[in-house]
């Protein structure tokens, strides 16, 4: 049939016999049934039929084209820019869109579109990039969701940065193995934040009470973090807590206690502005000289100078002494130990408040080492 010929059947055919010749050729130019010197006039048949004025014969064009690889990529811009219904279907199956074909498409089209692009079987990762920067909480959510997608690391914190707040977000991201553990440390923050605003919560515990529990929870989850991590994952996690305050006090008592010195001194590296082999050195000799004048260099109180020393030289000596204990207690006892210790001194400038902190972590390490008994003791 002539392109002529097939124009003016169109003017006389119903809706439901135009919406058949639509997909019959379509199969046809994807089956390679349309010879060579034909293809320019079935090009033009195509293009009228995607000016038809019954949504029903594109849908079937595009039902046709959706999967195939030889689909004119004209063809499917034009049916990637229609109502939804037959958008939706090309945008999520066409494999002759380009990756920035879906990010223009994706940048400015309805939320329906962008899901159906969000659910295709691979996205590359400059899409994911375009779908995280200015996509939705459900867009964002379906693309963590999808195990096709090609997600970069640093898209996963830009995700964490723009929707952490929104628990559907969060919880794709914490459920993935390859999030970094910088990003990971930042959603318990936002977990924090979202639990400080539940209005029974702060009835519960008290105003005044609730903003404590909070930041404490997010010390010792923050702590649990540092205990499992590798140790290429080290100075973007350090950095990450300077940039935002969180290389505390008790932060590096924790760290010390349950014996990670090179967490603890890459801490104090980036506190310091010191080369890593002078920090380590002053670390490991533990003369009271250098290693309190460096504290004091890393703005941490005076106080922490002498606990942490005393700290790193009672788990060298737990190590040594107890190795025929279990490992997971060590932590605890260095803590009790370090308590007895400083008790003496709580009367002197700046202990008093140390010492408060040193008897809330044994009281945490103590309880903590006991759920995992009991756990141990179930299984």
């Amino acid at each position: 049939m002539s392109v002529q010929r097939f124009v003016k059947w169109c003017e006389t055919a119903n809706t439901q016999q135009r919406a058949t010749g639509a997909a019959a050729l379509a199969r046809a130019w994807a089956d390679g049934h349309i010879l060579a010197e034909d293809r320019p006039a079935g090009l033009v048949a195509l293009n009228h039929l995607l000016d038809d004025p019954s949504p029903k014969v594109r849908l079937a064009l595009a039902r046709a084209f959706a999967h195939s690889n030889e689909a004119p990529r004209r063809i499917m811009l034009g049916l990637a820019e229609d109502i939804d219904d037959v958008a939706c279907l090309v945008v999520a199956a066409s494999p002759v869109l380009l990756c920035s074909d879906l990010v223009d498409l994706f940048a400015y089209g309805s939320a329906q579109l962008r899901l159906s692009i969000v659910l295709r079987r691979t996205i590359s990762g400059k899409l994911s990039a375009a779908i995280v920067e200015v996509g939705d909480r459900e867009a964002v959510a379906g693309l963590l969701a999808n195990p096709g997608a090609d997600v970069a690391p640093q898209t996963l914190r830009r995700a964490a940065e723009r929707l952490g707040d929104e628990a559907e977000v969060r919880g794709g991201l914490l459920d993935r193995h390859d999030l970094p553990i910088e990003v990971r440390q930042l959603l318990l923050l936002e977990v924090g934040q979202a639990l400080s605003r539940m209005a029974l919560l702060r009835c519960t515990v008290g105003e005044r009470r609730i903003d404590k529990l909070i930041l404490e929870s997010c010390e010792t989850a923050t702590a649990n973090i540092a205990a499992d991590v590798r140790s290429s994952e080290i100075p973007a996690l350090v950095e990450h807590l300077r940039i935002t305050g969180q290389l505390s006090t008790a932060f590096l008592i924790r760290v010390v206690c349950s014996g990670h010195v090179d967490l603890f001194t890459a801490s104090l590296v980036a506190l310091c502005g010191l080369s890593e082999r002078r920090v380590r050195a002053i670390v490991v000799e533990g003369r009271e000289g250098p290693f309190d004048a460096l504290v004091r260099n890393c703005g941490l109180p005076p106080a922490a100078g002498p606990l942490l020393r005393t700290a790193i030289r009672m788990w060298k000596t737990a190590v040594t002494q107890d190795l025929h204990g279990d490992l997971d207690e060590l932590p605890a006892i260095v803590m009790s130990r370090l308590a007895a210790v400083f008790h003496e001194r709580q009367d002197e400038p700046g202990f008093e408040a140390v010492l408060a902190l040193l008897r809330r972590l044994e009281t945490e390490t103590i309880r903590r080492s006991a759920r995992s008994c009991v756990e141990q003791m179930a299984a």
